[in-house]
């Protein structure tokens, strides 16, 4: 599947260059179509004046002259209808392979996009096995656990089938020897004996009886539990195997399918917008020879994807009190906390018309976002001073204009508004800061509230100034 995907966009190449090649031949084509006429023209007239022999006199010249050229122009005029007539064939001929090549093309970006969609839906597929599997394994466990059960409730059956005997056994012995006062009462009446020794031998036969029929029924009982036990233990031998033979499939197919979104992964692209599968991850970002390539976070599954993350905060595990070096370059793994660099963001939102969006979210799970229509920061010279900002749309506040050309701070480089304090230093962390700040994502990760303490800040979040448990920030090209 993935030599078929790599062979799509092979020929995607080829039938682009052959556009080329036949633009190029059909302008080539209409400068002979220009030429050639006049070419034509001064062949003929060429081919057909003759001219008049030193030997002719003076009245032949003139006779000569007065003829009508009525010949020249009947052959010039058939060679420019064949000229014509030929130019019309090749026009109409690379205007049909023109068409063949678009058609070609478009057939193949189908292609395509079919495959990206099956790709997707692999994917799919193996997350519902392994959501199958665990649901089998689960169930597996659950049947050991009954058979481990029947057993020890066979078991325990035996136990007492064996206290039973044990018991019937010494009734049967207390009946069979006479008791002293039955003795006595033997020797005291002796009418009652014949009695007594009818129902002692009563009692011995349906006691004889009981233990025949246990000791008979006993193997019976003991071979069908044996038996019972056997088929179970095969049923989960056998869906044992099954269910690892389906775990092999699917771990073959899970490979195959990670080789697949590795190969493009590897691959390089303009901007997210540009990743032809809709599986968020690791990216390679190229530029048009303004900046080196780099590796950066695509969000591809939400807000209709193409989005490229260059700052997240969720769990305090990265420190952002950094200096400008860092700020400039960049820090944090790219699906961790992160900033992805100011000098890449300028290059990027330099090349490309961006728009922003930011989300965040509180100590107490509530959610909000802001979004605005344009986004762009100058260079280093500059101080990486945030250019432009556009419209806010969003439900948390339009916080984030008011450090609209306002140039970037870190704790070793002081460059905001504010003649008393050094903003960076005092709230540990780099920002587009005014007089402080209005939002502030890069301060420290921590549930406080209040204007002089460093946290997550937007202020239009809330009324009460708290703190933010989570932010991103992402962006993504208008065209």
């Amino acid at each position: 599947f993935t030599l078929h995907l790599q062979f799509l966009l092979y020929q995607d190449k080829v039938h682009y260059r052959c556009e080329k090649c036949f633009s190029a031949m059909y302008r080539l084509v209409w400068s002979l179509f220009l030429l050639l006429p006049a070419i034509t023209l001064q062949t003929c007239s060429d081919n057909i004046v003759q001219f008049p022999s030193p030997e002719y006199s003076d009245e032949q010249l003139l006779k000569e002259v007065q003829k009508p050229q009525v010949c020249i122009a009947v052959e010039d005029y058939e060679c420019i209808n064949q000229i014509l007539s030929l130019l019309i064939n090749i026009e109409q001929e690379m205007q049909q392979k023109r068409a063949q090549s678009q058609k070609a093309i478009v057939d193949n970006h189908a292609k395509q996009e079919q495959s990206i969609h099956l790709l997707v839906e692999m994917q799919k597929a193996i997350q519902n096995h392994r959501e199958e599997v665990a649901k089998d394994r689960v169930q597996f466990s659950k049947w050991q656990s009954e058979i481990t059960t029947n057993q020890i409730e066979t078991v325990n059956v035996l136990k007492e089938v064996l206290r039973d005997i044990a018991t019937i056994q010494v009734t049967q012995n207390q009946t069979i020897e006479p008791p002293n006062n039955l003795q006595q009462e033997v020797q005291q009446e002796q009418k009652d004996e014949t009695k007594f020794e009818e129902s002692r031998e009563v009692i011995k036969d349906v006691n004889e009886q009981q233990n025949v029929r246990l000791l008979i029924n006993l193997p019976q009982t003991l071979a069908e539990l044996k038996t019972e036990m056997s088929k179970q233990r095969e049923q989960c031998i056998d869906n044992h195997n099954k269910y690892e033979t389906r775990i092999e499939q699917l771990e073959r197919e899970n490979e195959k399918l990670r080789s697949t979104l590795l190969d493009v992964q590897l691959s390089s692209y303009w901007t997210c917008k540009d990743v032809p599968i809709k599986v968020s991850g690791k990216y390679n970002i190229h530029g048009n020879d303004t900046f080196s390539s780099f590796v950066a976070y695509c969000e591809q599954e939400k807000h209709g994807g193409g989005w490229m993350v260059i700052q997240h905060r969720f769990d305090g595990s990265l420190s952002f009190d950094r200096n400008w070096t860092a700020y400039r370059n960049g820090f944090g793994e790219i699906d961790g906390e992160h900033w992805l660099g100011l000098e890449r963001i300028h290059q990027f939102t330099k090349e490309h018309d961006c728009e922003l969006l930011v989300e965040m979210k509180d100590f107490y799970n509530n959610s909000k976002y802001a979004k605005y229509s344009s986004f762009r920061i100058g260079n280093e010279s500059q101080k990486y001073g945030l250019l432009t900002l556009g419209e806010y749309s969003g439900t948390a506040g339009d916080s984030l204009s008011g450090h609209v050309r306002i140039m970037f701070s870190t704790p070793d480089r002081d460059n905001d508004f504010d003649s008393e304090n050094h903003c960076a230093e005092y709230y540990q962390g780099g920002w587009w800061f005014y007089k402080c700040f209005y939002v502030f994502l890069n301060g420290l990760y921590d549930n406080a509230t209040g204007s002089s303490v460093s946290r997550i800040a937007w202020d239009d979040f809330d009324t009460d100034q708290r703190s933010l448990s989570y932010s991103r920030m992402l962006i993504r090209p208008l065209n």
